[in-house]
């Protein structure tokens, strides 16, 4: 093993975007793979993959920029990995809180991504004077708080939960029925997506063709309802010949709102989640079984798959029905 002068640059930048409260490029420096983990000093700041990401960037928007100051960053290298090592101070109110991190870093596409946090600082409800989100569960409740109904409000932007459902093999169908059998089966399945959305609490945002994009402010209510709608399709449908279909995908994140629509990545990632589901089934991606999972809501399985305009392999889960 060897100094790594490349990792000590590394470390020193992120650093520097994290007092800066840089999220982008402090985020951006996580690996995707998700294994990778970030400790804090709560014992409940213990975050794998997509969560450190949607947690720490709470924190770093709670806590906004803040002067951060460092001495020498211990790095070290080893083939394709790395690791790091620092003692910092955070001035907060006037005062100073001594602080340590170390980090261990793995080079993925040429760039050095860490796999592994542990920052070890003061507790922010103690010593700093403010709280700070810790957890999925907490996080949820801040979002409940603040955006209660997506479905009557008009906020910009936001942690928005998006379903996307469509019919598997239209095309398919649409041959075999002929033009009037699948109009009526269409609008069937539009009044029961739009039904089914609305007893659950949820927003539908868009109907296109045989497919459905709907947005919820809670990670729970959009899975109970995305149960809800495959149940519903099977007692509609039951004699249908040939049978209908449908596939749910699921995923949480922030969301661009403009007037009556979402963008963003939080989007795509929903559609291509709900691309790799099967007919009759409710996948979800990793961020969101770790919001809902508990008594009452299992799955039966989980896929790694790499999903089309996304870095890296990504585990889904498919959401037990019964």
């Amino acid at each position: 093993m060897e100094r790594s002068e490349e990792i000590r640059r590394v470390v020193h930048r992120w650093m520097t975007a994290i007092s800066q409260s840089d999220a982008a490029s402090a985020l951006g420096r996580l690996s995707e793979d998700p294994g990778a983990l970030t400790i804090g000093t709560d014992l409940a700041e213990w975050w794998r993959g997509e969560e450190a990401r949607v947690i720490w960037g709470r924190q770093m928007d709670e806590l906004g920029g803040f002067p951060v100051s460092w001495g020498e960053v211990d790095a070290w290298e080893e083939g394709t990995v790395g690791w790091a090592s620092l003692k910092f101070v955070i001035t907060w109110a006037e005062q100073r809180h001594e602080a340590r991190a170390t980090y261990v870093l793995h080079l993925e596409h040429g760039e050095w991504k860490a796999v592994q946090i542990h920052w070890s600082l003061p507790q922010a409800n103690e010593e700093l004077g403010m709280t700070l989100t810790r957890t999925f569960e907490e996080l949820e409740s801040a979002v409940r708080r603040e955006q209660p109904d997506l479905s009557g409000t008009l906020a910009a932007d936001g942690t928005v939960t998006i379903v996307f459902t469509d019919i598997v093999d239209s095309t398919v169908l649409l041959s075999r029925m002929g033009d009037q059998a699948w109009l009526e089966v269409l609008r069937r399945h539009n009044a029961l997506i739009a039904d089914t959305t609305a007893a659950h609490g949820g927003t539908l945002v868009e109907t296109q063709g045989d497919g459905s994009m709907l947005a919820f402010s809670s990670a729970r209510r959009a899975v109970a309802c995305a149960r809800a709608i495959q149940h519903a399709i099977d007692g509609a449908f039951a004699d249908a010949s040939p049978p209908i279909r449908v596939r749910i995908g699921v995923h949480t994140g922030d969301a661009l709102r403009d007037a009556d629509h979402f963008y963003g990545t939080t989007v795509h990632y929903a559609a291509r989640v709900a691309s790799h589901a099967l007919g009759g089934e409710v996948l979800v991606s990793n961020l969101v079984r770790e919001l809902v999972a508990g008594p009452g809501v299992e799955f039966l399985e989980s896929r790694e798959v790499e999903l089309k305009g996304l870095d890296g392999s990504h585990r889904l889960f498919a959401l037990n029905l019964g």
